[in-house]
């Protein structure tokens, strides 16, 4: 097997970052939410912006094959600031080979870098296949909660 490279997301990987943020709106069957120009931008604006994201992307070969999208999240249970996993993301056929372990790996090693002392993520019930990998993470729990998301016009509605 080829070996897997990590390394963070740079302004100049945004277009190879957007390429697989479209596989991975094609992989939850939902149509692109935005086009791949309009999310390019976004991503350029807002990486390493504050606020906004950081991204880790997985190689081999040359070839992209996966990434993983994070922030800062403060958790109130200790005052803390957690590591918040918006999107971890591996092409179909580079599954099963450890690059989303691999992944989650280089995340544990930024958290501790930066002495932030948890993961956050969540995970779609139906995604079977994440949730049997979740499971295989060294102390991951599912905590007993559901996720709530209010966008666009519910979001004006409710600011009135």
């Amino acid at each position: 097997m080829a070996p897997i490279a990590l390394r963070p997301v740079a302004p100049e990987d945004v277009g190879r970052l957007t390429v697989l943020l479209m596989e991975t709106y094609a992989f939850y069957g939902d149509p692109d939410p935005i086009p791949a120009s309009e999310a390019a931008e976004r991503l350029r604006r807002y990486l390493g912006a504050q606020p906004g994201y950081e991204a880790v992307l997985a190689s081999s070969e040359g070839i992209d094959i996966g990434y993983a999208i994070y922030a800062p999240v403060f958790w109130t249970s200790d005052c803390r600031i957690a590591l918040f996993l918006k999107e971890i993301f591996v092409l179909e056929r580079w599954r099963n080979r450890g690059v989303g372990r691999d992944l989650m790996r280089c995340l544990a090693q930024v958290a501790l870098q930066r002495d932030w002392p948890r993961i956050v993520w969540t995970v779609d019930r139906r995604n079977r296949p994440a949730l049997r990998f979740y499971r295989t993470i060294p102390g991951a729990r599912e905590v007993n909660k559901d996720v709530y998301v209010i966008g666009s016009e519910s979001l004006r509605r409710l600011s009135k």
